[in-house]
């Protein structure tokens, strides 16, 4: 696996605005795939195996070949809190999320993954000479009267492109945003306007428009990065909505269409179930949201037997901390925190009536049976996750016990958990859903609220 150093310089960044007042928060709606990717029914062994390519997604934070230089604005009809309806998700296949844009004028409508792991926003273009299948329609710079393509002689491209690329035709300037993974996107840097609920606008924002994409982007239009750096959407916003963004990522298990998902860009008053816990920043990683957590309790009792070094982050060495990631879906440990989690996991369940499997589900190696010992209920043992500055997350069972399907067509459930083998260790989607997620780059916390989806 190539290194997983962002390779982001420093960047000076300048804004324009317009002179409309723009709302105090941007509410965007948020989508899991299986509401317009609907699965089978029963999670099989295949369709976990398309869960996990968080052994890929996480490539996806390696070598960003390009840095650029952003301006973003936004102007609003005049109320200050936009709310959409969004659709929940159904059953386990990639993990991701969406959230619904539209680019350009006219504008066209897009699905997009949401990523706190990079920064660049970028679509698949016409003239496309090579892309993957998406569900709606391709976007055409030439037919938006406010896309306008970035020159090869701009600052933008000559001094903060890290390998600059120019059209010797249009002399527009190109970037490659390539992923650890072989994912890629390469096209135009240009900027366009971004449109959002209720016409709300953001002007001017930096993008891609990939003309040759390949790679595991399941179907989307392209990506909005919302990582930290000085590319990302919250970044090109924050002279309007400040840096401070949330999400609530819903039950992936339901089925309903009217889900409570959303996208927050902006200050919202505070949940009373918000913990907050110090962001921490990763010199090598500088777009990533890194926090300190230090340590886990199972079934009520702390856990013990591992090094609680590799959960704190050093750095000068860029090494240990977690990461808070939308896009993976399983949280990934240290190897021996997660050995002593699943031990300890293992022990309580045995004394709940739990029955382990012999065998393992994909990369999954603590499976149950919810019945079978003669025990006419169970009791699951709980998790809590315990991060620097006292915040906990008191995890429901849905957030780490995942239904696979055996070949005797039984459901078993299995241990969302894994060993990170890269140094990178995530705490994913699958354990964030259902809490307030807060980003506040500005006062430097995250925060997670339980029940944050409904609030």
């Amino acid at each position: 696996m190539a290194s997983l150093s962002l390779l982001l310089p420093i960047v000076l960044v300048s804004f324009t605005a317009t002179a409309t007042q723009p709302p105090k928060t941007l509410h965007i709606p948020v989508i899991h795939r299986h509401a317009v990717f609907p699965p089978q029914p029963r999670a099989t062994q295949t369709q976990l195996g398309s869960l996990l390519r968080h052994r890929r997604r996480a490539a996806r934070y390696n070598a960003q070949l390009g840095s650029f230089h952003s301006a973003a604005a936004a102007e609003d009809d005049g109320d200050d809190r936009l709310r959409s309806p969004v659709l929940s998700g159904l059953p386990f296949e990639s993990g991701e999320y969406f959230a619904i844009i539209s680019v350009g004028h006219p504008s066209t409508r897009a699905l997009v993954v949401i990523d706190t792991g990079s920064d660049l926003i970028w679509l698949q273009c016409k003239p496309c000479r090579h892309c993957y299948p998406q569900l709606t329609g391709l976007y055409d710079p030439a037919n938006s009267s406010t896309y306008r393509q970035i020159p090869c002689a701009s600052p933008r491209c000559r001094d903060v492109l890290r390998y600059p690329g120019c059209d010797a035709r249009t002399g527009g300037c190109q970037y490659t945003l390539v992923y650890g993974d072989g994912s890629a996107s390469r096209g135009d840097l240009a900027t366009d306007r971004l449109v959002f609920p209720n016409d709300t606008h953001a002007h001017n924002v930096t993008l891609g428009c990939g003309h040759d994409n390949e790679g595991l982007f399941e179907s989307a239009a392209g990506l909005l990065g919302v990582g930290r750096g000085k590319l990302s959407f919250p970044t090109q916003l924050a002279p309007a909505y400040g840096h401070v963004f949330s999400y609530c990522l819903g039950d992936r298990m339901s089925r309903a269409q009217n889900g409570s998902s959303y996208l927050v860009f902006g200050r919202t008053p505070e949940l009373p179930s918000t913990v907050f816990t110090p962001l921490r920043r990763n010199p090598r990683r500088p777009s990533l949201y890194y926090v300190d957590m230090l340590g886990f309790s199972v079934g009520g009792e702390r856990v013990a037997g591992f090094s609680n070094a590799s959960l704190a982050l050093d750095p000068a060495t860029g090494r240990g901390g977690v990461v808070v990631d939308s896009g993976t879906a399983i949280s990934r440990l240290p190897r021996d925190a997660y050995a002593a989690v699943r031990d300890a996991f293992n022990s309580h369940a045995a004394e709940g009536g739990m029955r382990k499997l012999a065998k393992n589900f994909s990369v999954f190696d603590a499976c149950y049976a919810l019945r079978g010992n003669g025990a006419a209920t169970v009791r699951v043992p709980s998790i809590v996750l315990h991060f620097a500055g006292g915040a906990d997350m008191a995890l429901p069972p849905a957030n780490y016990l995942i239904p696979v399907e055996g070949g005797d067509r039984r459901t078993y459930f299995c241990l969302g958990l894994q060993a990170a083998d890269d140094d990178l260790n995530v705490l994913g989607n699958v354990q964030q859903q259902g809490f307030g997620v807060v980003f506040d780059v500005e006062r430097a916390r995250i925060g997670f609220a339980a029940n944050g989806c409904s609030g």
